[in-house]
């Protein structure tokens, strides 16, 4: 059992993984080359959606359904930073494959459901959520949805409170998340921790795992995203659609089928805190680090799909990120570690565009491997 752990990563994974430490009364070290809101982080970045996507491991689901029930508890406090939307998936027909997590008794409280068009715009009226333009939705080909009750985390907000919970513990020993320092090995964390007195080590580096580890399976999977504020994004009117108003909700929408969008270029919006968040890409070994031209045009199409008036709103900053995509997860003992050198090593990666949506699960478990006994 690990007294004293080196943390290595200060995204989502890493920082919740030192949160199960402390309260597990586990001395922690936390390090990281970049701050957790350093514009160019995943966790900083993403739209910080519940829902499993590219997250492909038996243990998603478990790990999942344990970060709702967080959220969804988190969501009903005042002041939250975690808000429920309606999500909403359009598709062409009324033969599509349901995720395995929706079948599961515990999304019950999520409330999924498969409705067709007419369907899905009557709730939208009766329950005052805004959605696309129905006759735009309904002239691209698209005639059945399926939608939850969706939590969305205000991702920079909660790496804040995080950080700072960690910060503030009695039980943090130090922290610097601002080191500037790549390691190339998992030998040099090894030395990092035995320096710090720690005799545990979780790397949470993400996509910085490829090269620590030699870890071939790990892909950078790119995303593009145009921000418009919140609070000032103009919507385009709607006839017979709700679009203005008092008490209008926010819904998140993706479209990953033609013509608005595929499985590399899916189509969606996300509010998320002060932003709504227009998207995007999901190109895998695709390493190119500003928005293409191309691509600033195609996503604000997709704005404009998803009933934003471009001409009266325009995005207020962009951002391009690499979701830490493995064929499974990484969540493990290192065995390949001698005994001898005194640090059990524990990898926590590879959570591929799924992050927010497993981060408590995935750290429980990431501590549960570190106070076990060998």
């Amino acid at each position: 059992m690990a007294s004293k752990v080196l943390v290595v990563g200060s995204g989502v994974i890493g920082l919740r993984t030192a949160l199960e430490l402390i309260r597990k009364k586990i001395h922690v070290c936390v390090v990281s080359p970049r701050h957790p809101l350093h514009p160019s982080t995943c966790s900083m970045g993403a739209g910080g959606l519940w829902m499993p996507f590219h997250c492909d491991d038996e243990r998603t689901d478990r790990w999942s359904f344990e970060t709702l029930s967080e959220l969804t508890e988190t969501s009903a406090r005042p002041g939250s930073l975690v808000e429920i939307v309606p999500k909403v998936s359009f598709q062409r027909s009324d033969n599509f494959p349901i995720p395995s997590w929706a079948t599961d008794p515990k999304s019950k409280d999520i409330a999924f459901q498969t409705l067709t068009l007419d369907d899905l715009y009557t709730k939208s009226k009766s329950e005052k959520f805004r959605l696309p333009p129905k006759v735009d939705i309904e002239g691209a080909g698209y005639t059945h949805a399926w939608t939850f009750q969706a939590p969305i985390v205000d991702s920079p907000r909660m790496l804040t409170q995080m950080l700072e919970e960690v910060t503030g513990s009695k039980y943090t020993d130090h922290i610097n998340v601002e080191t500037n320092k790549y390691y190339s090995t998992i030998g040099e964390m090894v030395e990092e921790a035995t320096r710090l007195g720690c005799d545990g080590l979780v790397n949470c580096t993400g996509l910085g795992a490829k090269q620590i580890c030699g870890d071939e399976s790990m892909v950078g999977a790119r995303g593009v995203l145009l921000h418009f504020d919140r609070g000032s994004v103009v919507w385009r009117e709607q006839q017979g659609s709700v679009s203005q108003g008092e008490g209008i909700k926010e819904s998140a929408v993706t479209v990953q089928e033609e013509p608005y969008g595929t499985e590399t270029l899916p189509c969606y919006i996300i509010p998320r805190g002060s932003i709504i968040a227009v998207g995007g890409t999901y190109l895998e070994g695709d390493e190119e680090c500003h928005i293409r031209i191309s691509e600033r045009e195609r996503v604000t199409e997709n704005a404009i799909r998803m009933g934003i008036d471009v001409d009266k709103s325009k995005p207020i900053s962009t951002w391009v990120g690499f979701r830490p995509y493995r064929p499974t997860c990484r969540l493990e003992v290192d065995d390949t570690i001698s005994p001898t050198s005194g640090v059990k090593v524990v990898h926590s990666y590879g959570y591929g565009g799924s992050g927010w949506t497993v981060f408590v699960g995935a750290a429980r478990d990431a501590a549960l491997l570190l106070t076990q006994s060998s």
